[in-house]
């Protein structure tokens, strides 16, 4: 190996690229480590100049917790040392940077056996790794939140699982919120806590008053304040002395809190904690403050979709007790036409069985059922001002007597048009008579322009009135009164309400008091 130049010497090429090159490079003693050489670079990198360089221990470079594996790795023979290994340059001033070194295999020079090696400073590429990795924590972070916002929760169980998104596989130790309250001392209340340092938490006493100890640390500061706060390392910071041992203990070494605005002056925070110093870059902050923000519209949103269902539930309520009020009001309204015309007592109770029946089949909501019955049991209403005479008079009826017969659908619905029923009862009732082709009366509608529930309606009326017995007839024979049905099904009825009346009762799956004698079989 040829002489190692002095930087003052003339310089041949081999010496050019010795004190050109941009690595920091020390040549040393193989069997002991002195230093016999440096460059440049080498100088302007320790801080040391050439002539304090000479003659010290390699070792001497390095941090004191390192010098002995330093000295194992560059004394061990043929100066072979593993790159892998994370050590540090010691600066003179003091302070420490990361390198990554390389060795050649020891030569002879000038009668000794002498090692080069040549130190990296990898701080830059730290920095920018360590940024890259803040960034996949933070958006590893904000993706499980997300995906914890977009489910549906209620506001405790959101924020639980905000807080295990955060600190599920990423290296962010502990995340909590808090909520801040009214009461003695101003509280900070645990909405929601996640993380390998839980720990941290127990027994924790928090509070965001100003006159109170507890209330100037970052939570408190945060949550008075309506801005972010970062303690960068907890064994330094004057605002965490009250929680730094406790800290220690948990392993934490810094922490963020972010304020979250709620509705109303409710405030809360975000807090996060990392076990390492500096651990919140520019990236990790605005993520954490988005996903706070996040977290006061979540909020917001469930609390208004509670109060709709509540209010949902209350009018549900409401219509419940109106439909059974309104009920109970044409209990005696049907009594009293049974009691005028005994003889087709039960007729309005049959009629809605049937009604009920086929419109279930036909896979009405049960709103919409109960709306049948109603408007079924006080389908013939109008009859109340119909003489006996004429209502239960066998044979033909005259014009004048068909005109008063005729003339009940639209009585029905001047009695019935102003109870408020939730259900269009009134002009269901008006209806029952329409027929499909237009025949029917009191205004000869047709096909779409007649209500489903007066279609249905018609079907049962008719089923139920040929099936009975009539002052003025005895009943028909129920085989020909469904096949009587039928014939008219797509003319004068629904099809459909026609076909599930007929089935229903061809199959005795409908059983009806006071049809029963009539049923086939």
């Amino acid at each position: 190996m040829r002489h190692l130049p002095h930087a003052s010497e003339p310089q041949s090429l081999y010496e050019l690229a010795w004190n050109s090159a941009p690595g920091s490079m020390f040549a040393f003693e193989s069997g002991n480590g002195t230093i016999i050489n440096v460059n440049p670079a080498a100088e302007a990198f320790s801080g040391y100049s050439r002539k304090e360089l000479l003659g010290l221990n390699i070792a001497m470079m390095h941090p004191e917790s390192e010098r002995d594996l330093v000295l194992a790795e560059f004394l061990r023979a043929e100066g072979q040392f593993s790159s892998e290994v994370n050590l540090h340059i010691k600066h003179k001033d003091g302070h420490c940077v990361p390198v990554v070194v390389s060795t050649s295999k020891s030569s002879v020079a000038d009668g000794r056996d002498v090692v080069v090696c040549i130190y990296r400073d990898i701080s830059l590429l730290q920095k920018y790794e360590h940024h890259l990795i803040t960034q996949r924590w933070a958006l590893a972070a904000y993706a499980g939140a997300a995906l914890a916002l977009w489910q549906k929760h209620k506001p405790e169980s959101l924020l639980q699982a905000m807080c295990e998104a955060i600190t599920r596989e990423s290296n962010y130790v502990l995340a909590w919120i808090g909520i801040a309250e009214d009461g003695p001392g101003k509280p900070v209340r645990v909405a929601g806590v996640a993380g390998s340092s839980i720990g941290y938490m127990d027994g924790l006493q928090v509070g965001w008053s100003e006159d109170r100890p507890d209330g100037h640390g970052p939570v408190g500061i945060c949550i008075r304040t309506g801005k972010v706060k970062i303690i960068e390392d907890s064994e330094a910071s004057e605002f965490f002395e009250p929680w730094r041992m406790r800290a220690r203990e948990s392993g934490i070494r810094s922490c963020i809190s972010i304020p979250i605005f709620l509705a109303g002056d409710k405030r809360g925070a975000l807090i996060v904690y990392a076990a390492r110093p500096e651990a919140f870059e520019p990236v990790a902050v605005e993520v954490f403050q988005h996903l706070a923000e996040q977290i006061g519209h979540g909020i917001y949103a469930i609390e208004q979709q509670q109060l709709l269902e509540a209010e949902r539930v209350r009018a549900a309520k409401m219509e419940a007790q109106l439909t059974e009020a309104l009920s109970a009001m044409v209990a005696p309204i049907v009594l009293a036409m049974e009691m005028r015309d005994p003889y087709t007592a039960g007729h309005e109770n049959r009629v809605a069985e049937i009604a009920v029946a086929i419109g279930r089949e036909m896979g009405w909501p049960e709103q919409q059922l109960q709306g049948m019955r109603i408007a079924a049991l006080v389908h013939d209403i109008g009859k109340i001002t119909i003489p006996a005479e004429i209502l239960n008079r066998p044979g033909k009826l005259s014009p004048a007597e068909w005109a008063v017969i005729i003339g009940h659908p639209e009585t029905a619905h001047a009695i019935l048009r102003d109870i408020p029923f939730v259900w269009p009862v009134a002009e269901i009732v008006r209806q029952h008579h329409e027929k499909l082709d237009g025949s029917g009366y009191p205004f000869g509608l047709k096909e779409s322009a007649i209500l489903p529930e007066a279609k249905v309606l018609a079907v049962a009326d008719i089923m139920e009135a040929m099936a009975s017995n009539r002052p003025y007839r005895p009943a028909i024979d129920l085989a020909h009164v469904l096949e009587m049905l039928e014939s008219q099904a797509g003319t004068l009825l629904d099809a459909e309400a026609v076909r599930i009346c007929v089935s229903l009762f061809r199959e005795k799956r409908l059983v009806i008091p006071g049809l029963i004698t009539h049923l086939p079989g």
